[in-house]
């Protein structure tokens, strides 16, 4: 489900279901458009390198959450 802003100046937000139960509390997971070598300068590591199996990176920041980063078009 997009969550977009209507005059377009906001992010847009996806919410997906995702195949594999609950196993702990609900969390937040982020795909945005970014540079993956900006946001490693600042904090972040490297999970996973997008390749032929997935088109985005992977990436934690400082405290383990992971997000996917999609390169900016």
């Amino acid at each position: 489900v997009p969550i977009v802003d209507p005059i377009g100046a906001g992010p847009l937000i996806w919410l997906n279901p995702v195949p594999e139960p609950n196993a702990v509390k609900n969390r937040m997971h982020l795909d945005v458009v970014g540079d993956v070598d900006e946001l490693v300068a600042l904090g972040a590591r490297v999970i996973r390198r997008r390749d032929d199996e997935i088109g985005w990176d992977i990436l934690a920041d400082p405290e383990g959450n992971e997000f996917c980063i999609f390169a900016d078009s």
